[in-house]
């Protein structure tokens, strides 16, 4: 008796090599994993308001006077600061006169409080007096700075 092969049916082929073909594609995706991506740019508009120091969230309004008393002229500044956010604010500030630290200053301050910061210097007439206040606040999800120079010449 002799027996003969036969070759499977062609249904039972394209059966065979679909399940291949998936088979091998599973195994290259474990090995070289996924078509995902580990970076991403994009480019988003920004709109910016730009409001004076007095409207601002953090509020700046600074006065000075000139005084001479017996030959002797002082110059003083006060920075008033105004909490505009809707919740407390941890203000410090770092006061200068022309460029050498004269003094710290720390204050909470609720909505709409509002915290004032006084120096005085001895100047002479022609000279001018520069006051830097360097503010930083936190709060509830808010960071903020605020540098400023005010010059009062001395009179």
């Amino acid at each position: 008796m002799s027996t003969s092969n036969r070759s499977p049916p062609a249904r039972m082929s394209a059966l065979r090599t679909l399940s291949l073909v998936l088979a091998f594609t599973a195994a290259v995706g474990l090995i070289f994993g996924t078509a995902g991506f580990s970076a991403m740019e994009a480019d988003r508009g920004l709109d910016v308001n730009v409001t004076d120091d007095e409207s601002a969230y953090l509020g700046y309004k600074v006065t000075d006077e000139t005084e001479t008393i017996n030959n002797s002229t002082t110059v003083t500044a006060e920075a008033e600061y105004h909490n505009q956010f809707s919740g407390e604010l941890t203000l410090d500030v770092r006061v200068e006169v022309n460029g050498e630290h004269r003094k710290n200053e720390s204050a909470t301050l609720g909505q709409g409080e509002a915290t004032r910061i006084e120096v005085t210097e001895s100047c002479s007439a022609g000279e001018t007096v520069d006051f830097s206040f360097v503010a930083t606040g936190n709060g509830s999800g808010v960071n903020v700075s605020l540098e400023r120079t005010h010059s009062v010449p001395c009179e």
